[in-house]
């Protein structure tokens, strides 16, 4: 059996936005990609070179637009709320990416992806080639190959 690369479990349907987009437009792209059944977890953002930036989640969309806003017992939610965001949505996402994650090349084999997986907090890592983004592997996809591998009794695993 030859050995599992990135590439080999890397999705080529991903969403991606750039470091432009303001929290309004991102929060109207992850809605439209949710409605078209695009796996809206994570989204691949991409500089004005078109190079990759980092990867942009729901939560940090939503980190983004409460700030410093934490609600109070008697606050009225929404009002409170919509009083907050309303100064945030036009944010960019350059203003809210999280430090650059790790990333791998095609050829990056199943073992880099799982020492990958296991030390980051990251709902995928992107596959880069030449600064750009090919494909992004889910830890859901790591985790099937791994059990794939550990589970095989062809390959010494456990099954």
């Amino acid at each position: 059996m030859p050995d599992t690369l990135a590439r080999d479990l890397m999705t080529k349907r991903f969403l991606r936005i750039s470091t432009a987009h303001t929290l309004r437009e991102t929060m109207g792209i992850i809605l439209y990609g949710e409605q078209k059944k695009h796996d809206a977890g994570a989204i691949a953002v991409i500089d004005q070179e078109g190079d990759f930036a980092g990867i942009i989640t729901p939560q940090n969309v939503v980190l983004g637009l409460l700030n410093d806003w934490t609600p109070g017992k008697d606050d009225p939610q929404k009002d409170a709320f919509l009083k907050s965001t309303e100064t945030h949505l036009s944010k960019t996402i350059q203003d809210i990416l999280p430090p650059k994650q790790p990333s791998v090349a095609p050829d990056a084999t199943l073992a880099r992806l799982i020492k990958l997986a296991g030390e980051s907090e990251y709902e995928c890592i992107p596959v880069i080639d030449e600064g750009r983004v090919e494909g992004l592997v889910y830890q859901t996809d790591i985790f099937k190959a791994a059990a794939g591998v550990a589970l095989n009794p062809e390959t010494d695993g456990i099954g």
